[in-house]
C-alpha cells in the first residue's frame, strides 16, 4: 500500500456532517454484526454532535484523506484526560498514572479503504505525538465481545516498543485485560503500547 496516497490532518469544521455520517455507517455495520459497540443514531444526538464539534475545534479530531480522490478514508480522535478513559484505566493503573497516555477513540476506516494499512499508519502518527505531549503510552480500547478486532490490535498493529528488559522490538499492541462498566454492564478490552519509558524517580 502506498501510504503516500494518504494524508493525516485535523478535521475541518465544515467536515462535521461527513465525520458523523462515517461514525453512523460504522455503528450500523456493528449492529448488523451484533457487535453492539455503537448504537445507530447516537452520533446525531445534540450532545454527541456538540462533543464531536468541540473535539474538532480543539484540534483533537483527525481524518485520513485519500489524496487522489480527496475523500475521507478514515477518522479518529485523541483524548488525554477524558472521564471514559479514567473509568477504564484508573482501576488498573491508579488515580493518576492513567493520565500518562494519548488515548485513541472513534477510530473508523471506511469499508472501501480497509485492508490498506491505515490503522497501523494512524498508530504510528499518534506514537510520534506521545513524547511531544509529554506522555509515555498510546492506549485504546474496543468492546470485549469483538474477538476479531482484539486479535487485529494484538497481531497486526505492530510497531517499535520498549520491552520489559529495556530493549526495543517490534510487537503488536499489548492487551491489558478487560473492564466492565458497572453502569451499563458493557465489557471493554484495553490495549497499550509503551512509546517512551517513564522517567524513574531516584
Amino acid at each position: 500500500m502506498g501510504q503516500q496516497e494518504f494524508q493525516i490532518r485535523n478535521t475541518k469544521p465544515e467536515e462535521l456532517e461527513e465525520y458523523i455520517n462515517i461514525l453512523e455507517r460504522a455503528a450500523e455495520w456493528m449492529e448488523s454484526q451484533k457487535l453492539s459497540q455503537w448504537i445507530p443514531g447516537t452520533f446525531r444526538k445534540p450532545d454527541s454532535r456538540l462533543h464531536i464539534s468541540n473535539a474538532i475545534a480543539a484540534q483533537n479530531s483527525y481524518v485520513v484523506e485519500h489524496l487522489p480522490s480527496r475523500t475521507i478514508a478514515a477518522i479518529f480522535a485523541l483524548n488525554y484526560e477524558d472521564p471514559f478513559d479514567d473509568m477504564l484505566w484508573a482501576p488498573l493503573l491508579g488515580p493518576d498514572n492513567w493520565k500518562d497516555a494519548i488515548y485513541v477513540h472513534r477510530l473508523v476506516v471506511e469499508k472501501s479503504f480497509q485492508g490498506r494499512g491505515i490503522v497501523p499508519m494512524i498508530l504510528a502518527f499518534v506514537e510520534e505525538l506521545v513524547p511531544k505531549k509529554g506522555k509515555s503510552y498510546l492506549r485504546l480500547d474496543c468492546r470485549g465481545n469483538n474477538p476479531g478486532l482484539r486479535k487485529f490490535y494484538r497481531e497486526k498493529c505492530r510497531g517499535m516498543v520498549v520491552k520489559a528488559d529495556g530493549t526495543e522490538g517490534v510487537m503488536g499492541l499489548e492487551e491489558k485485560g478487560t473492564y466492565t462498566n458497572p453502569a451499563t454492564g458493557i465489557e471493554y478490552a484495553r490495549f497499550e503500547r509503551l512509546v517512551i519509558p517513564p522517567i524513574m524517580s531516584h
